[in-house]
């Protein structure tokens, strides 16, 4: 199971949300990863510019994927114009999303928001320990 945090330019995801989330589940359905729970954090001012970015809204999924399939999955994310950065960390400690249920993803549907967050100063955690730098 993997954890996927994704910052998504402002301005895009004001304007085509569903068309957002839709392109970063095909990313993840075409290298075989299934979806089991999507959740908008919402848009938050970042601390610093990242890639002449002043804002962006935050989307984490969850899923499961083949260990061979995340770097073709993270070099997808990065040729996106809708992403301006993407972290994905494997997680292990958390319980089994698949009893919670499932996200519908399929290009025509909608695509379901679940507000309740799970475990997130495991994320925190997990953010603040890979030290990430901007080097743009």
């Amino acid at each position: 199971m993997y954890e996927g945090l994704f910052l998504i330019d402002n301005a895009r995801a004001s304007m085509e949300w569903d068309n957002v989330v839709k392109e970063i589940h095909n990313i993840l359905q075409k290298n075989g990863a299934e979806i089991l729970k999507t959740e908008k954090w919402g848009e938050k001012k970042l601390a610093y510019k990242i890639k002449g970015h002043k804002r962006g809204t935050y989307l984490l999924i969850h899923f499961n994927a083949k260990n061979t399939a995340i770097a073709m999955i993270k070099r997808d994310f990065q040729l996106s114009d809708s992403i301006i950065r993407s972290l994905i960390v494997k997680d292990d400690k958390i319980e089994d999303l698949s009893q919670i249920g499932t996200v519908e993803s399929a290009v025509g549907k909608e695509v379901g928001i679940i507000p309740e967050i799970v475990n997130v100063d495991l994320l925190e955690e997990e953010i603040a320990s890979a030290n990430i730098v901007d080097k743009a």
